[in-house]
């Protein structure tokens, strides 16, 4: 039993590329570049991510990858009292595989105003099928862990299109996918919320419904820090209301706008060096199915 909650703990905390992309000594490189990243020394980080660019750069979208992407883009849904909007949105396409990445840039996140990141970075995966045209299967970004859409989920985004419904928490922006409820994680003592459930291996609904207990009692982090001036400090609803995910935030807007896409194995460094003015928390890069 602990040998497999060590097992299952592994594949949820994943590091920031889980899987290979483009040539070994750029991989290492990247690897430590994303690492400076974390540290939040940027120049340093930038100049390696540069590096690798000037070795492997990204390649522009051809009208067909426009198309796919598109296709397969999210639909995200929020609750009604989301207090953070999205502020920017990328994609990047897998040069060798049927697999695009979805990246949400949110305003900030409610527990962390002194974090020195200007927005709340979160994401997913899409892989298809070239021929039918259709999604095999996706995947979310969630507090360091990888959910994977059940069946169902993947089913609903057949039949709309081909764009997966991501389900968004108030304020947090952990992305999940439909049938979240039943989908299992391991808690641990790095989750802000880890006095409201049992630090083991627990229902996403669990998870869910003691962040919910910590937000509505307790509050957010950092309650007087003067970066949060006119944030919520507590979620005022009640369960129902922190679980009706009914706001659409369709991101095929903010992509209209800004035209972020890029053909690469390098997401972070392609965010970094070609898309975003401002600071962002590096995350996985790819999600092997």
């Amino acid at each position: 039993m602990i040998l497999a909650l060590l097992l299952l703990l592994a594949q949820q905390r994943v590091g920031t590329q889980p899987c290979a992309c483009g040539p070994a000594d750029l991989s290492r490189v990247n690897s430590e570049a994303v690492t400076i990243h974390e540290r939040r020394s940027l120049d340093a980080a930038s100049a390696l991510y540069t590096k690798v660019l000037k070795a492997s750069p990204p390649a522009d979208s051809t009208p067909d990858q426009m198309r796919l992407a598109r296709r397969f883009a999210p639909r995200i849904y929020t609750t009604r009292t989301e207090p953070f909007p999205l502020k920017d949105f990328a994609i990047i396409l897998h040069p060798t595989e049927p697999l695009i990445t979805y990246h949400f840039f949110w305003e900030d996140d409610i527990d962390f105003p002194d974090d020195n990141d200007p927005c709340d970075h979160e994401l997913m995966w899409v892989r298809y099928d070239p021929s039918s045209g259709k999604v095999t299967g996706y995947a979310t970004y969630f507090h360091g862990r990888i959910l994977v859409a059940p069946k169902e989920a993947v089913d609903d985004a057949n039949r709309n299109g081909g764009r997966p419904r991501v389900l968004t928490q108030w304020g947090k922006h952990g992305s999940m996918p439909p049938g979240w409820e039943k989908l299992e994680i391991i808690a641990d003592a790095g989750d802000v919320e880890r006095e409201f459930y049992p630090n083991r291996l627990i229902s996403m609904e669990q998870y869910q419904r003691g962040t919910y207990q910590k937000l509505s009692t307790l509050g957010r982090q950092a309650q007087d820090s003067p970066l949060s001036r006119g944030w919520p400090v507590k979620f005022s609803g009640s369960w129902q209301d922190f679980v009706n995910f009914s706001r659409l935030v369709d991101p095929l807007k903010w992509l209209d706008r800004s035209g972020y896409i890029k053909v690469s194995c390098w997401n972070n460094a392609v965010i970094d060096r070609h898309f975003l003015l401002y600071n962002f928390r590096p995350k996985t890069e790819w999600w092997c199915p």
